[in-house]
């Protein structure tokens, strides 16, 4: 279980489905671009008056004409590819690190194995400790 609450099941889906989805999704993303084209060349228009102005006299600014055709389509397609590419990155899984074994445990609280073992399987155990609070003994009792 991958602990994520989205169910991604697309590598169940037959190729054809899988690519009218991708198709679907690259022209929605398209057309979502195309629409912030009107407001990038307000922008752009706004930088080139305020900077390029003085520098080129507007003559080689960027006025948002046929010719910018081009690198519209390149932003276009190469965000909607970049979208399309991440959307195929693997995501990040978060492994579940291994329950300490009774050796472990046995280890850190440097006591021996057979002893804890008896005591997990004892319904009573007793713990010895000594006065710094480190476990010296475990004691099982029936």
């Amino acid at each position: 279980m991958s602990g994520s609450l989205i169910i991604n099941a697309r590598d169940r889906l037959p190729w054809h489905r899988r690519l009218w989805t991708d198709a679907s999704t690259f022209l929605m993303w398209g057309i979502w671009l195309k629409l912030w084209i009107p407001v990038l060349g307000m922008a752009a228009r706004a930088a080139d008056f305020g900077i390029l102005h003085r520098v080129t006299h507007l003559a080689h600014a960027s006025t948002g004409s046929a010719h910018d055709l081009p690198r519209y389509a390149f932003a276009l397609a190469g965000t909607s590819g970049t979208l399309f590419l991440w959307n195929r990155l693997p995501a990040v899984k978060v492994s579940t690190p291994a329950a300490p074994s009774t050796v472990d445990y046995a280890r850190h609280f440097e006591v021996a194995a057979q002893e804890l073992e008896s005591g997990r399987d004892s319904s009573i155990c007793v713990v010895h400790h000594d006065a710094s609070g480190r476990i010296v003994r475990i004691e099982r009792r029936s």
